[in-house]
């Protein structure tokens, strides 16, 4: 059975009519890690998965003290997704400054792109306070629904 967008909704839907905290699916070729109260979403996919999991089992064996897993540091990133299909532009007209860029650092709702749809302009506001890592699609390509826009390194990970 494949994992579907349908499916996907469904599951954030009883996750929010529950309150459930959070949520980690795994199976052979996928994994799935929501957190809501860091408002995380993490998958893995084939191999990325295994070696998580085999470094995870090696961690036990070894019996490392809990003062050296505090130590150690994990990514974590929050993804600005397009809620809409249209065109992604990071400036607010052509020749003005970007709303933000590559290492800026962002606070909640504020505008760091539009999205125009049948001549409407769209505003996408951060979701979470932090540093923008990665910016992924370039200004004025097309968007679908979902897609991913900019990772954001949440303020709490920033050392």
């Amino acid at each position: 059975m494949k994992f579907q967008i349908k499916d996907l909704k469904k599951l954030l839907y009883s996750i929010k009519k529950y309150n459930i905290n959070e949520i980690n699916i795994q199976s052979n070729r996928f994994g799935l890690t929501i957190n809501t109260l860091h408002n995380v979403i993490k998958t893995k996919q084939n191999n990325i998965s295994r070696k998580i999991i085999d470094n995870h089992q090696n961690i036990h064996d070894q019996n490392i003290n809990s003062q050296n897993l505090k130590n150690h540091t994990s990514e974590t990133y929050f993804t600005i997704i397009s809620p809409m299909v249209g065109t992604f532009y990071r400036s607010p007209a052509p020749n003005e400054q970007p709303f933000i860029k590559l290492y800026d650092f962002v606070k909640k709702n504020q505008v760091v792109c539009i999205i125009e749809a049948m001549k409407f302009i769209n505003e996408i506001e951060s979701e979470v306070e932090g540093e923008i890592v990665e910016i992924l699609v370039q200004d004025g390509d097309i968007v679908d629904c979902g897609q991913a826009l900019m990772k954001v390194k949440p303020i709490d990970t920033i050392k």
